[in-house]
């Protein structure tokens, strides 16, 4: 997690770009197209593992997508993770260093993850799959920095005006998922004030939230299931959100407002009116360092 160079937010920004316009990922078993964000909505049809889908729109735990002509809804549990390479890296035949190498990945490149097995990951890459070592693997592409990334739980503060942190704009987001919080920082005479300390809710074991840096890349007044709908969801990677803790359906009465917990599908939930602040205020291409 080292200093935002320019050359450093260039890379990001096409990253950040070929996310939002090359929104194709790969089925990780035998899925169901579905009319519905539910499990009970009809089934179009099954789409096999391992097929091509082209998203269309993201939630928490849902995608908008389209497979071969047909539209619906698919869980996100059984799709793809999006990481990039912080290095050049060979895509092999087998998971082995001694193995065929099919293709060199350039550093920073968007490849799609379908399985994990300890060092190794089974991976697409323009369309060519294959086996990649996953230690030179990260959500945003950038080579982590351990000792920085400790320094980052100790003082938001201090680290993010030692670091010398860019932004874009005149704000700075952080999200602390050691101790669960978030962070609002101004520019005020070229120094970075805080302005808020949120308590916040994070991805599950099981479903992390991302780790790297970010941009606020849009959002959505709300979204949700037949189970829940979340409000004022500002996006800072695609599928992954700012947004209100659970309501009911109707949007009308919260039904899950625990903070704190690491319990969500990998957005980040706070306080109402904090996800409402951030929805009304945050622009476009501020940055978002998440660690």
């Amino acid at each position: 997690m080292s200093r935002l160079t320019l050359k450093g937010w260039i890379q990001l920004q096409i990253i950040n770009f070929q996310v939002r316009a090359i929104q194709i990922k790969y089925t990780t078993s035998n899925l169901n197209l579905r009319r519905g964000k539910s499990t009970s909505a009809p089934i179009l049809l099954m789409i096999p593992k391992y097929s091509k889908i082209e998203v269309t729109d993201t939630d928490d735990e849902w995608l908008e997508v389209n497979y071969q002509g047909t539209r619906g809804y698919v869980s996100r549990d059984y799709v793809s993770k999006t990481m990039s390479p912080y290095s050049n890296l060979n895509l092999r035949e087998a998971p082995s260093t001694t193995s065929n190498v099919l293709i060199l990945i350039p550093k920073q490149s968007r490849i799609e993850v379908l399985a994990t097995e300890g060092n190794w990951s089974y991976v697409v890459y323009n369309d060519e799959f294959g086996y990649v070592f996953n230690t030179y693997l990260s959500d945003d592409g950038q080579k982590p920095d351990l000792m920085k990334q400790a320094e980052f739980s100790t003082d938001m503060l201090k680290f993010v005006n030692d670091n010398d942190i860019q932004s874009p704009t005149d704000y700075l987001l952080t999200t602390d998922l050691k101790h669960r919080e978030t962070y609002v920082f101004k520019k005020e005479n070229d120094i970075w004030t805080q302005l808020f300390k949120w308590k916040s809710t994070i991805g599950a074991p099981r479903t992390p939230t991302i780790s790297g840096t970010f941009s606020i890349i849009g959002r959505k007044p709300s979204f949700g299931t037949n189970r829940y709908t979340v409000k004022d969801a500002t996006r800072f990677a695609e599928g992954y959100y700012y947004h209100s803790v659970l309501y009911d359906p109707t949007g009308s009465y919260i039904i899950d407002g625990r903070l704190g917990q690491a319990l969500s599908h990998g957005c980040i939930r706070l306080n109402p009116s904090n996800a409402k602040w951030i929805y009304e205020t945050i622009p476009d291409g501020t940055t978002v360092m998440i660690h």
